[in-house]
């Protein structure tokens, strides 16, 4: 092979890297052998309980999903200012994605459509979280609860993978700037003389 294919051949390969990775990459559960090998078990008695592996994936994603749930449902019970209810939420949900990283993963950077999956738990939270996000942007409070999940995923997303970088706050001072900012936010578009629920 010449130099010059050489060339060509590195640039070939950069660009179909490249080409590949303009779709989102697969983020997986552990391997059926994986799991069955920790559990002292031959790869077939999992069959006995799941069907395939995407019936195990499905099953360890509900639980998760579940176990986050309930980490910032009781967050928020455990919260008698109705003012704190958006940064205790927001705490919640970052402590549980940074205690459980590759669960996080899977729920939130998969790009897989799991449609029976967390359909129990999913409406329950997010009504509660939109009904706190009216507190502070009575105007629309949906979008402002969709915009604070997407802040506090970036919290927690990014906290995960840039491990060397100094944020300069810690991620709960983070989400309280986040909810103060949407607090004042919708102080100002709204009635100026309605105080700020925080």
């Amino acid at each position: 092979m010449t130099k010059a294919d050489n060339r060509d051949l590195r640039s070939r390969l950069v660009a179909t890297a490249i080409g590949m990775l303009a779709e989102p990459q697969a983020v997986a559960v552990p391997s059926l052998r994986s799991i069955a090998r920790s559990c002292g078990v031959a790869p077939s008695a999992v069959y006995w309980h799941f069907p395939s592996e995407a019936d195990l994936r499905s099953a360890v994603l509900d639980a998760e999903y579940t176990s986050l749930v309930e980490a910032i449902e009781s967050a928020l019970d455990a919260t008698d200012e109705l003012g704190n209810q958006l940064v205790a939420a927001g705490d919640a949900y970052i402590a549980w994605g940074a205690a459980h990283p590759g669960a996080y993963q899977l729920l939130f950077e998969s790009n897989d459509a799991l449609p029976e999956t967390r359909a129990v738990h999913g409406p329950r939270l997010q009504a509660r979280v939109v009904e706190l996000a009216r507190l502070v942007d009575p105007d629309a409070p949906f979008a402002s609860a969709l915009l604070l999940w997407s802040a506090w995923h970036g919290v927690v997303s990014l906290r995960l993978h840039k491990t060397e970088w100094d944020w300069g706050m810690t991620a709960q001072d983070a989400n309280r700037r986040l909810v103060q900012a949407l607090a004042t936010k919708g102080a100002r578009t709204s009635d100026p003389d309605r105080p700020t629920a925080l």
